[in-house]
């Protein structure tokens, strides 16, 4: 499918690398500029992809490969959008900036299009992909993952207030991610819970790096950064009384934080409260509270080790607030996970090329333009365009297939042996009935029994 000519691919100053083309590549089927597309052996689901989906997905416009939707949040000067990438069917998260609005500040003027950069610039299964960029005449199109489950902030409200090893887990995550960036010199400067969002898995995915910046290794020490940016509310206090900082103020931000609307922070997805209020709000008033260290008090059925946590993170002073590596080794964090402390968990930067899933190369080498040394390079680099795209969203849509594929054929073995239970579970002679609990666990006893006794004959026959 062509793209119109008003659209055009935004990937100017993108950073390539092709040196690791030199690498082994796997073992794919070679592209036979004669072979006939249907001779191509493909995924039942990559198949079934057509134009029905799109018929009945409401929308208002085309952009490009994607139809554009309903909107999922608004900010000053964009909107999140729902959208449809027609070649896969699949949904993505679009962020639709608008140029006129954006042109009325100077520094999102500047540095709009330093974002995708940014996120070019770094892979990690906790920050949102970024799959492709466009541009038109008056908007400004960033094609992103779809996250399902919605944003922490709505969790919180939903529930009041989370259990504690969830929070643990959300915490790992979220400070996996920091530490990553942090790693790689970036500072995201606006982390808070609106952009903490959740996949359909239930796992944290940051978002937004519109008011994120890159650091600059100076020796052994890092540059410190100076623009004024972010969330008053969420900022650390060096931040927000006008002095020179560094990636710890992402540290504060994870447990930090007042939303001006809605009054959530971090902090509260484990307390259910506040870690600093001031009413009204002021934001000398709420400065000056931080600075002396003036924390909500936490509930008694909170741990210490949580509680010690937090004080250590909220530290007003940046020389004594740990830096996020010195964090991930806190004894509550890793607590339950002995086998993996959070300090020893690394991830790849990039792909390489024999990570990449052969099906979905194969068929994209059968199918589109790109030869597929190019669809390689594009992966590799993390480069946002419509080979990125494709590839994540058919990769996705493998994954989705095969795992309900697997779901399916479970469901069908179970109930194969659900058939085998007797219809009553009352041999009582007297006519006595079992509690509804009793009978529970007795059809789960029964159901043990008859899947070991499986497991140990299929154990068997594999000796």
């Amino acid at each position: 499918m062509k793209m119109p000519a008003a659209v055009k691919t935004t990937l100017e100053g993108l950073v390539t690398d092709t040196n690791i083309l030199g690498r082994p590549l796997p073992e794919l089927k070679k592209k036979e500029k004669k072979k006939k597309r249907r001779d191509l052996q493909m995924p039942a689901c990559f198949r079934k992809m057509s134009q029905e989906t799109a018929k009945t997905f409401p929308h208002t416009k085309q952009v490009g490969t994607y139809l554009v939707g309903k909107m999922i949040n608004q900010g000053s000067f964009a909107k999140v959008m729902e959208g449809l990438h027609l070649p896969t069917g699949e949904k993505v998260a679009i962020k639709v900036i608008d140029k006129k609005k954006a042109q009325q500040d100077s520094y999102i003027l500047k540095n709009m299009k330093r974002e995708p950069r940014i996120q070019q610039m770094v892979k990690h299964p906790h920050i949102v992909q970024l799959y492709e960029t466009l541009e038109t005449e008056n908007s400004y199109y960033m094609v992103m993952e779809l996250c399902l489950g919605g944003d922490l902030l709505d969790k919180i409200c939903d529930q009041k207030k989370l259990d504690e090893r969830e929070v643990r887990r959300f915490t790992r995550q979220i400070m996996s991610a920091v530490g990553h960036l942090h790693h790689h010199g970036i500072v995201h400067r606006d982390l808070k819970v609106e952009n903490f969002l959740l996949d359909e898995n239930n796992n944290i995915k940051i978002v937004d790096f519109g008011l994120s910046n890159i650091m600059k290794l100076e020796g052994l020490s890092q540059e410190l950064l100076n623009t004024q940016c972010g969330s008053p509310a969420y900022a650390a206090p060096e931040l927000v009384a006008h002095k020179k900082y560094g990636p710890k103020v992402d540290v504060w931000s994870i447990f930090d934080g007042h939303s001006l609307d809605r009054g959530v922070s971090m902090f509260a997805m484990l307390t259910g409260t506040l870690p600093f209020t001031v009413e009204p709000f002021n934001i000398k008033q709420l400065h000056q509270k931080m600075v002396n260290g003036e924390i909500s008090s936490v509930p008694d059925d909170i741990s210490s080790g949580a509680v010690h946590f937090m004080h250590s993170l909220l530290e007003p002073d940046p020389a004594k607030r740990p830096a996020i590596k010195e964090a991930m080794k806190d004894k509550w964090l890793n607590e339950g996970w002995n086998r993996k402390p959070l300090s020893s968990i690394t991830y790849k930067n990039r792909l390489h090329p024999e990570d990449l899933n052969s099906t979905v190369l194969n068929y994209m080498a059968n199918t589109m333009e790109p030869g597929l040394s190019e669809i390689i390079s594009v992966l590799i680099n993390n480069k946002p365009s419509s080979i990125m795209a494709s590839y994540s969203l058919l990769l996705k849509k493998l994954v989705k297939s095969q795992r309900e594929h697997k779901n399916l054929k479970k469901n069908h073995m179970l109930s194969r042996h659900d058939n085998k239970f007797p219809k009553t579970m009352n041999p009582n002679p007297e006519g006595e009935t079992r509690s509804l609990q009793e009978t529970k666990a007795a059809t789960l006893g029964a159901f043990k029994k008859v899947m070991t006794r499986l497991f140990s004959l299929h154990n068997t026959q594999q000796c």
